[in-house]
């Protein structure tokens, strides 16, 4: 394709096809730069409409189904309880026990090598390699974190027992978790595996 020399404008005016520009200047540019700034709604926007607006959906979503569970489970008193679980207490308080000191087991163990590795990293006043002392900190929070799980689990199955040998399950009763920690010394409970009051 040839261009017509005819048809070309002279130099120094603008085209037909190109609209007139002015010329940016250093002063024009640093304002708009300084608008963007100051003045960032357009990406704020953005971020509102694609950020906010479905995670405020999808948590009152949550919050209306959370809602619906707490209000479907119905309370139970004793009597409906125990007829409920199919078992003799007397079972009932066995598997418990079980329960209880497995999960103990799997606090203890934990938690005294833990306790054990720390010690060790303390006599040693930090005078480790830098990549020793990482290992041996991550072992010693993964010993915590695990000897913290089997302490809870133990004191869900203390509650239970607690439950069983108070006969009371419902608020009503005073048998929630809340009446558990306020009436018992469930540490100690715990931590001797309910041979301690």
């Amino acid at each position: 394709m040839q261009i017509d020399p005819k048809n070309m404008p002279p130099a120094g005016e603008p085209s037909a096809g190109t609209p007139d520009k002015k010329p940016v200047t250093p002063l024009r540019r640093a304002g708009q730069v300084g608008l963007d700034l100051i003045n960032p709604f357009s990406d704020l926007k953005v971020i509102y409409r694609t950020g906010v607006l479905p995670t405020a959906a999808r948590f009152k979503l949550l919050r209306e189904l959370l809602a619906e569970r707490s209000t479907k489970r119905e309370t139970l008193n004793w009597a409906q309880a125990v007829e409920r679980a199919g078992k003799p207490i007397e079972q009932l308080q066995k598997t418990y026990k079980i329960i209880r000191a497995a999960w103990w087991c799997l606090m203890a163990v934990p938690g005294a090598l833990s306790i054990m590795l720390l010690l060790m990293l303390m006599a040693t006043k930090l005078d480790l390699p830098s990549s020793t002392f990482l290992r041996a900190g991550m072992a010693v929070l993964v010993l915590a974190v695990m000897s913290s799980v089997g302490f809870v689990k133990a004191l869900v199955a203390t509650y239970r027992l607690w439950q069983l040998q108070e006969q009371r399950v419902s608020e009503d009763e005073g048998g929630t978790f809340k009446d558990f920690l306020s009436e018992t010394r469930w540490c100690r409970q715990v931590l001797s595996l309910g041979t301690a009051r």
